[in-house]
């Protein structure tokens, strides 16, 4: 079953709902309250613990969750970020499901994260057939670490309008090119409420990518070639821990610029859920990063990064480092280091590709 859809519509990542506090209810700020927080979390980098900078950005266990269809309705209806998780079969799926709905099964939800649904923070709402798959889907995910999970039963109680057809017709309808000249590729995105990037690589990387930055400049694997070592920190505006550690990383990017090291972001919560890329989350992410000023590149995620390296961040923050062909050098890194530590990983990697 193709997952390009599941992506776009859960993964931040993503996390595309900007969290008034790490582990929170699932209540969205406003862009007002996300700046304040920004501005906070900041201002106390100085205390930044040892937890913080060793453990990456993860929520605490929620609480089994009951909705009515009347009150699931309500909640898709009120425009919020959120993911429609159908956990039956595909042929079920296919035959009847609600508008806009994901499909992972029951039977695929295990006791660790999804890889379609990285944001632990997400707020899902899951159905099935008759409600007993869904109940099970939701304490599993619980038990996976998730926090805001509300089973609202079966679609055989569900009074409302479903649709039919498989997730493999709809991505082929909405990825098919307004051209009709063959192998045309869409252009990249006018940054701010905008779809977000089509897949433009085959196989895509970070050695095969294109999206554009966070001012909408287009961006591909070349941006590392003028580089020996680049570390590609994968964050978001709702985690105290990558806020915490910005400014440093801004102090690194500068002190190792002459020697051939370079540092890139990718923000990762800029994405509704019907996979438009949010101007005011937009916002938001530039106010954080003047703020911390961590002046380097900041990436926006399309299909190339979503289906690539950002599969491999289950939490932010995350660090890659690559060589000038975008090819990984050493360990994944997820949470935050001091800037020592950045330094000692940061040396003995740069003399590896050297």
């Amino acid at each position: 079953m193709k997952r390009k859809r599941l992506v776009m519509g859960a993964i931040l990542i993503s996390a595309a709902v900007v969290l008034s506090a790490c582990g929170s209810n699932g209540a969205e700020s406003s862009p007002k309250e996300t700046k304040e927080n920004i501005q906070s979390t900041t201002e106390a980098g100085q205390d930044t613990s040892e937890a913080d900078r060793d453990t990456a950005e993860t929520a605490g266990k929620g609480e089994y969750q009951k909705l009515t269809a009347e009150e699931a309705k309500k909640r898709i209806d009120s425009g919020d970020n959120l993911v429609i998780l159908d956990v039956r079969t595909q042929e079920e799926y296919d035959e009847k499901h609600i508008d806009g709905a994901v499909l992972i099964p029951n039977e695929e939800i295990g006791e660790e994260p999804l890889t379609q649904l990285p944001d632990l923070n997400q707020e899902i709402l899951i159905y099935c057939r008759s409600g007993n798959r869904s109940s099970q889907a939701a304490k599993k995910m619980l038990e996976a670490g998730y926090t805001n999970v509300y089973d609202f039963g079966g679609i055989n109680d569900w009074p409302y309008d479903t649709v039919s057809g498989s997730e493999d017709a709809d991505s082929e309808k909405e990825s098919k090119p307004d051209s009709t000249e063959e192998g045309t590729k869409e252009t990249p995105i006018d940054v701010g409420d905008s779809k977000i990037m089509e897949s433009q690589n085959d196989n895509p990387s970070l050695s095969a990518f294109t999206t554009t930055d966070i001012d909408g400049n287009k961006v591909t694997q070349d941006i590392f070639k003028d580089h020996d070592l680049t570390m590609v920190n994968i964050w978001a505006t709702f985690c105290g821990p990558c806020l915490r550690e910005m400014p440093e990383l801004g102090e690194i990017n500068t002190e190792y610029a002459d020697k051939g090291f370079q540092i890139v972001g990718i923000v990762t919560d800029v994405i509704t859920n019907d996979g438009t890329i949010s101007a005011s989350q937009i916002e938001t992410a530039k106010y954080a990063i003047e703020e911390t000023g961590a002046s380097y590149k900041h990436l926006l995620p399309s299909m190339d990064l979503l289906m690539g390296p950002l599969q491999e961040a289950s939490v932010v923050p995350t660090t890659i480092f690559v060589d000038k062909e975008g090819k990984q050098v050493g360990e994944i890194q997820t949470g935050a280091r001091s800037k020592e530590d950045w330094e000692v990983i940061i040396k003995d990697l740069l003399e590896q590709v050297k």
